[in-house]
């Protein structure tokens, strides 16, 4: 019996333009209501949950892919870094001149560089829109949620994962750079472009998040789900006792999930929750 939902955030409960469905909230409710636990897990730092996210009253969140672990008010594990890993990836980053967030549980953070690229990336994806469109979607979001800040006093922060833009060097070759001492995944936030990726903490993940969780509430994880469409969530369809895809995920997810769900514009997450039978 499904005790605990793990739910991503970008193009799972929270769509890029800056909104969740009402069908979701419906659901949520209806599962809370019935003693279900709802774990927001995302690859978002705490400061990066905004909007409507803000909305449901999470039993736990799990933020920056496992880095910030967060029950009601109590922080039960903050991940980051070393100083000598953080000062490696910085001068790569420099190096082949990829715009980069540093982020932690205390804010995120890009220097002027990043900045100006950020708006350059804004203005593309939202080409086109109104201002109020504009202004509600989510790379605008993101855009003023990224504090500028000089180099030196980013460096000093608790930082537990970095978040790169699309650049002229492709994906695959920063990941063979990389790899050997670092986590990496294509960015599950599709604005940022399909060349753009995550760099995390070794070891650091939503599934050892998930496990924190597990051991705070004392269900064991055969009595979870969990619920995503992008690659940083195939390490929680591992550990979940039941996986659901999106609609709207790469077929490389919907593969490893155990059902397929509706796509978030579809009623994805209600029609998940139904299929669970947790109202």
């Amino acid at each position: 019996m499904v005790q605990i939902v793990y739910l991503d955030a970008d193009g799972t409960l929270f769509h890029h333009e800056g909104y969740i469905p009402k069908s979701a909230f419906e659901a949520i409710r209806k599962a809370q209501e019935k003693g279900i636990k709802i774990v927001l897990c995302t690859g978002r730092q705490l400061v990066e949950i905004y909007g409507d996210m803000k909305k449901i009253d999470y039993d736990a969140v799990i933020a920056g892919a496992g880095g910030t672990v967060l029950v009601k008010e109590e922080l039960l594990f903050d991940g980051r870094f070393s100083q000598e890993e953080l000062e490696r990836l910085r001068q790569y980053l420099e190096r082949f001149r990829i715009p980069a967030v540093y982020e932690s549980r205390e804010g995120v953070f890009g220097d002027r560089y990043t900045k100006n690229a950020m708006k350059e990336r804004l203005d593309l994806v939202c080409a086109g829109m109104s201002e109020k469109e504009r202004k509600e979607h989510g790379m605008n979001l993101f855009y003023e949620s990224v504090e500028q800040m000089d180099m030196e006093k980013i460096m000093q922060r608790p930082v537990s994962k970095i978040s790169f833009l699309q650049t002229e060097k492709p994906y695959s070759e920063i990941y063979e750079d990389l790899h050997d001492a670092f986590d990496l995944i294509r960015a599950t936030f599709a604005p940022l472009g399909p060349e753009s990726g995550e760099i995390g903490c070794r070891g650091i993940s939503k599934a050892a998040g998930m496990e924190i969780v597990e051991k705070y509430f004392g269900i064991d994880r055969q009595d979870t789900a969990a619920i995503g469409d992008g690659e940083n969530d195939l390490c929680m369809f591992e550990h979940a006792g039941v996986a659901i895809a999106m609609g709207n995920a790469p077929d490389r997810v919907k593969e490893k999930a155990g059902w397929v769900t509706t796509g978030i514009d579809q009623d994805g997450i209600f029609n998940a929750f139904e299929h669970l039978g947790l109202f």
